[in-house]
């Protein structure tokens, strides 16, 4: 039987020293049907010169004309898609032996119903400590099938360990793309709409080494405070229906307590949450 094509985007801005760890694991998948959409979101190092370096004829490069970040960046690499399905990689991370084959035996055998596919992945922090998502306190039974709920409370995926079908996002009454009006968290309130829409399959299995190369930041913090209450006021009629929108509230409220910084998020709060 013929392998679908599946497309992996893959977003990048000024990481060409990374960049063939990131490509080579894609491109050394045991699942060789694929297109490797490398989207340089304007970087100003040798990007270019790093891609077309590799002869493998399954890599598409583009280049948009000026950084607009990582979630206008999926998006450009998912309207330039063929595949039937959508994969994510970031252009620090490394994917495992076997990941997309994994991933595309369980959606040929999942339910219409079963929007994608997700699995464990490992993050290595800036102090070299490792931990997983989902984390492995997460109960079994709330990683699978239905978990729009429990991701309402929690999100418990990581956008490059997912693998999509692309009629899930752009298809006739698919839920659309990566939002490019937050300032973060694009791939939560994504996966939230998926949820809300599609059940989801799941592979007990670490699939993927991701890494964070950078602290944050005040001002990322602060871009997460903001986002986060974009989130609540989109999904405010779900999380008032199932009590959770004042306890929503009251975490990022203890954010700011701890930030010293509470005058700052009740602003935010009133301003991106109107109701309250």
């Amino acid at each position: 039987m013929e392998q679908p094509l599946v497309s992996v985007i893959l977003p990048t801005y000024n990481r060409a020293e990374y960049l063939p760890r990131a490509m080579e694991s894609v491109l050394s998948q045991s699942y060789e049907n694929l297109e490797l959409i490398v989207v340089d979101d304007g970087s100003t190092d040798n990007t270019r010169e790093v891609v077309n370096a590799y002869q493998d004829t399954r890599i598409r490069y583009m280049r948009t004309p000026s950084n607009r970040g990582v979630a206008a960046a999926r998006n450009a690499g998912i309207r330039r898609a063929s595949g039937e399905y959508i994969a994510f990689q970031d252009s620090d991370d490394k994917w495992l032996p076997g990941k997309l084959e994994k991933q595309m035996q369980v959606l040929a055998e999942a339910e219409p119903d079963v929007g994608m596919v997700y699995h464990i992945m490992s993050r290595v922090d800036s102090e070299n400590e490792v931990y997983y998502i989902p984390d492995p306190c997460i109960p079994m039974n709330v990683r699978e099938g239905d978990i729009f709920t429990y991701l309402l409370a929690e999100n418990i995926i990581g956008a490059p360990a997912i693998c999509v079908r692309k009629e899930v996002l752009t298809g006739a009454g698919g839920v659309g793309v990566f939002d490019t009006t937050l300032p973060n968290l694009e791939d939560y309130e994504l996966l939230l709409r998926i949820t809300a829409k599609y059940k989801v399959a799941y592979i007990d299995e670490v699939l993927i080494e991701t890494y964070r190369l950078e602290s944050g930041t005040n001002g990322n913090m602060l871009h997460g405070i903001i986002s986060s209450c974009m989130i609540i006021k989109e999904f405010e009629r779900e999380l008032k229906a199932k009590g959770m929108y004042e306890r929503k509230l009251e975490c990022l409220r203890e954010v700011g307590r701890m930030a010293h910084a509470e005058k700052i998020i009740e602003e935010i709060i009133r301003k991106y949450c109107a109701s309250v």
